[in-house]
């Protein structure tokens, strides 16, 4: 079990044990949530594509220099001014970005990249749009005929060379050392009815316990620096998850004085929280942070 789950599990165990008005609230929120969910998400990739989408810089001179950045290289063979390769080649930036590899493009309809092309390839017949993806000493490694948006692009440069960021390592770490913690926290609310007193209390307990491990959590994810690329995901995530604690807290106190529509409330923003946190730790590849 992954470090947001033991909060999910909470909410699915305890969402149940609601009244039914609220379980139902809970649903529509739940599918009003995912969609909302994913426009945002939807809306920041566009963004961040269209952020990434500049002038590529091109031919062998511009793979070497990136060799000596990057292990590993995404090469997008394409045709300039022909729609279909010009998507092409921005997918293939973009996934390599995503996957924190280094890109170059060569341009086939001009003939000296063209010719270094075949050079690179050893005369091998190569059609466009293509990916190919070189390791230091000009290596090509592997390739992708045709069309690939960045989602491919990223998991093939990721299986050619398996590489993680020491900024995620970082993160995983950080989750991994309180998955087990948060998730027994959660695990002592399985009993709890919140319809007796005696069962509200032991949620709250349950709660707070829960929110100080994820404000420690927080407080050791925030000193944490990621990619320039992914600073704003990543912020958003920590702060996703600081806000977590904080409506978990609130919840509690809810439970202690039995307000139920403050608890409605908070089990309602909670869903959300845990829904685009986990979304964020997903995307940015931080693993141990999200189911």
């Amino acid at each position: 079990m992954v470090f947001i789950a033991g909060v999910g599990a909470y909410l699915l165990i305890n969402g149940s044990k609601a009244a039914s008005d609220t379980a139902g609230t809970q649903t529509a929120l739940h599918k009003t949530t995912s969609t909302q969910t994913t426009a945002k998400q939807t809306a920041k990739s566009e963004k961040r594509k269209k952020s990434t989408h500049r002038a590529p810089v091109e031919g062998v001179n511009a793979l070497d220099a990136a060799l000596v950045a990057h292990p590993l290289v995404v090469v997008s063979v394409y045709a300039r001014n022909v729609a279909t390769d010009d998507q092409a080649m921005k997918e293939a930036q973009a996934g390599a970005a995503r996957a924190g590899a280094g890109f170059v493009a060569f341009n086939v309809f001009e003939e000296k990249i063209a010719r270094q092309l075949a050079s690179l390839v050893r005369g091998n017949a190569l059609s466009n749009p293509a990916v190919l993806f070189f390791k230091r000493g000009r290596k090509l490694v592997f390739a992708l005929e045709g069309f690939a948006d960045s989602q491919v692009v990223a998991q093939a440069a990721n299986n050619v060379y398996p590489h993680t960021e020491p900024w995620a390592r970082a993160a995983n770490t950080i989750c991994g050392r309180f998955t087990a913690p948060l998730a027994n926290a959660m695990a002592k609310s399985k009993s709890a009815d919140i319809n007796s007193a005696a069962g509200r209390g032991q949620l709250a307990v349950s709660l707070d316990e829960a929110a100080a491990l994820l404000n420690r959590a927080t407080k050791s994810l925030s000193a944490v620096r990621p990619n320039v690329s992914v600073a704003k995901d990543y912020a958003q995530f920590v702060s996703d998850l600081q806000q977590l604690a904080t409506t978990m807290s609130s919840e509690a106190t809810a439970l202690r004085r039995n307000d139920q529509a403050t608890v409605r409330t908070s089990r309602q923003k909670e869903v959300t929280l845990a829904g685009t946190a986990s979304s964020l730790a997903a995307n940015l590849q931080i693993t141990a942070c999200a189911p």
